[in-house]
C-alpha cells in the first residue's frame, strides 16, 4: 500500500471515529427510543380496540344482527347464545384482519427494496419521517371512520382504506429499516448490541403503556377517542424526530442532487441491493448473513400469524374481554422488558455469550411459549408461559446485531432493506395459513396455530445454532492461520 492509500485510509478511519464520537456525545442517553415508544404505544393502545370494533361492525352491519346482541360480544355479560354468535362473527372478522395484514405487507415490502439503498445515498431521516407520517394519516382516518360509524351505517371493510397511506409511505418495513440503519450509523461494534437491546426495551415500554391505558380510555370514552390518542402519540414521534434527531449519513457521503424523490424508484437500486446481499464475502460471512435473515423472516412469519388471530383465540378459548386481554398483554411486556435486561446486562456480560447464542436463547423461549399456549386449558397456563419465556424479546435485536457486526457499514442499508422486505412479505403466507388453521380447528382445537408457531421458532433456533458453528469455524481458521 502506498503513502496516498495509507493516508486516505487513515483519514477515513479518523472521520468515522469523529462521526461516532459526535453522536455518542449527543445520544448519550436517548437515540430513537422516545419516538419508538410513542409509535408502539399508538399501535398497542388501539390494537385490541380496533379488533373489537371490527367484530362489532361485522356483527351489526354485515351480518345484520341486533345491536343489543352484538354489544355483548367480548364483554363479561356473554350468554350461551352470544358464544355461539361469536363463532359466526369471528370467521368473517378474520378475513378483514387478514386483508389488512396483506395491505400492510405487500406495498411496504416492495418499497423497502428501494428505500434502503436510497437511504444510503440521501439519508436516514427522510425515511423515518415519511414512514411515521404515513402512520399518522392512517390512524387519523381510522378515527374518522369510527366516528362516522356512530352516525351512519358503514361496512367494516372501509377501515382497510385507512391503512393505504401507511402502506404507501413504507409502513413498518421502512420504519424498521430506517431505525436499525440509523442505530448502526451512530454506534460502534462495542455498544451496538446494547443500544439495540435498549431500543427493544423502549418498544416494549410503548406496548406496555398502550396495553395498560387502552381499556381505561375505552371505558371512560369510546373507540374513536382511543384512535385519536394513537394519532396524537404518532404526531409526538414526528416532532421528536424533526427537531431532535440529526442526519446520520455524513455530508461528504450524501448525494445532494435535487431530484431525490425521483431517485427512489430507480431499478438500479434494487439491482445493487441484490448484488450486495448475494455477493461472495470472506470467510463465512455470506452464509451467516443469510442464516440470520432466514431466521428473522421465519420468526416474523409466526409472529404476524399469531398476532392476526391471538385476541380472537383468547376470546373464544377463555371468554376474555379487552380488560382481561390488556392485563395479560401487559404482563407479557413487563416480563419481556425484564428478560431483555437480564439477557443484555446479566447473561451476556456475566457469561460472555455471543449475539448469535443470545438470539438462539430468544427463539428457544418463543418455541416454549407457543408450545405451552397451544395446550393451555386454564388461564394460569398462559401466565406460566410468560415466566418461562421471558427472554424471548432478545431474539430480534441480537439477530440484527449479528448482521450489523458481520457486514461492512456501507452494505448495512441494503441488507436491512432486504431483511425487512422478506419480513414484511411473510404475512402474505402467514395470514392466510394461520387464518385457515384457526378456522378449521376452531370447533375442536382452537390453540392448534400456537403449535405451528412453536415449530417455526424451533427452526429459527436451529438456524442460529448453525450461525454460531460458522462463527466458531471462522475463529478457528483465523487462529490457525496466525499460528
Amino acid at each position: 500500500m502506498d503513502e496516498a492509500e495509507q493516508s486516505a485510509q487513515l483519514e477515513g478511519s479518523c472521520s468515522l471515529d469523529d462521526h461516532h464520537s459526535r453522536f455518542a456525545r449527543k445520544y448519550r442517553y436517548f437515540i430513537l427510543e422516545p419516538a419508538i415508544l410513542l409509535l408502539f404505544y399508538a399501535w398497542n393502545v388501539s390494537s385490541a380496540v380496533f379488533t373489537n370494533q371490527i367484530v362489532y361492525q361485522s356483527c351489526t352491519v354485515t351480518l345484520g344482527i341486533e345491536e343489543s346482541e352484538c354489544a355483548l360480544l367480548g364483554t363479561e355479560n356473554e350468554t350461551d347464545a352470544t358464544k355461539e354468535l361469536e363463532k359466526v362473527v369471528q370467521p368473517y372478522t378474520t378475513n378483514i384482519l387478514m386483508v389488512k395484514s396483506l395491505i400492510e405487507s405487500i406495498i411496504p415490502a416492495l418499497c423497502s427494496m428501494f428505500i434502503g439503498p436510497w437511504s444510503d445515498k440521501y439519508g436516514r431521516k427522510p425515511v423515518l419521517l415519511a414512514s411515521i407520517t404515513g402512520s399518522f394519516f392512517s390512524y387519523s382516518l381510522v378515527a374518522l371512520i369510527c366516528f362516522l360509524s356512530g352516525w351512519y351505517t358503514i361496512d367494516p371493510w372501509y377501515y382497510l382504506l385507512a391503512f393505504i397511506p401507511a402502506a404507501l409511505s413504507g409502513g413498518n418495513c421502512a420504519l424498521i429499516t430506517g431505525v436499525f440503519c440509523y442505530i448502526t450509523d451512530v454506534t460502534n461494534e462495542e455498544n451496538r448490541a446494547v443500544k439495540m437491546g435498549v431500543l427493544e426495551a423502549a418498544l416494549f415500554g410503548g406496548l406496555l403503556l398502550g396495553t395498560l391505558s387502552s381499556s381505561f380510555i375505552l371505558r371512560w370514552s369510546n373507540a374513536t377517542v382511543v384512535f385519536v390518542v394513537a394519532a396524537v402519540a404518532i404526531l409526538g414521534a414526528i416532532l421528536y424526530i424533526t427537531f431532535y434527531i440529526d442526519e446520520s449519513i455524513q455530508p461528504n457521503e450524501m448525494d445532494n442532487s435535487s431530484c431525490k424523490l425521483r431517485e427512489i424508484f430507480r431499478f438500479e437500486l434494487v439491482s445493487d441491493l441484490f448484488n450486495t446481499c448475494f455477493k461472495r464475502r470472506p470467510n463465512f460471512d455470506r452464509v451467516i448473513i443469510w442464516l440470520v435473515i432466514t431466521a428473522l423472516g421465519a420468526s416474523i412469519f409466526a409472529m404476524e400469524g399469531n398476532g392476526t388471530i391471538n385476541f380472537l383465540f383468547l376470546r373464544e378459548r377463555f371468554n376474555w374481554t379487552v380488560k382481561e386481554y390488556s392485563f395479560y398483554d401487559a404482563t407479557i411486556i413487563v416480563f419481556m422488558i425484564v428478560g431483555n435486561l437480564v439477557g443484555m446486562y446479566g447473561v451476556k456480560k456475566f457469561f460472555g455469550l455471543s449475539e448469535s447464542i443470545l438470539a438462539a436463547i430468544g427463539f428457544c423461549s418463543y418455541a416454549i411459549d407457543n408450545g405451552i399456549k397451544g395446550v393451555a386449558y386454564q388461564p394460569w397456563h398462559l401466565y406460566l408461559a410468560i415466566v418461562v419465556s421471558m427472554m424471548k424479546g432478545i431474539a430480534g435485536p441480537m439477530g440484527r446485531a449479528v448482521i450489523s457486526n458481520t457486514a461492512p457499514p456501507n452494505d448495512i442499508g441494503k441488507i436491512f432493506s432486504l431483511t425487512t422486505s422478506i419480513e414484511s412479505l411473510t404475512p402474505l403466507i402467514s395470514a392466510p395459513v394461520y387464518t385457515f388453521v384457526y378456522k378449521k380447528t376452531l370447533p375442536w382445537f382452537p390453540g392448534a396455530f400456537n403449535l405451528v408457531s412453536a415449530t417455526v421458532y424451533f427452526f429459527c433456533l436451529c438456524l442460529m445454532i448453525l450461525v454460531r458453528i460458522f462463527e466458531g469455524m471462522y475463529q478457528t481458521t483465523s487462529y490457525t492461520s496466525i499460528n
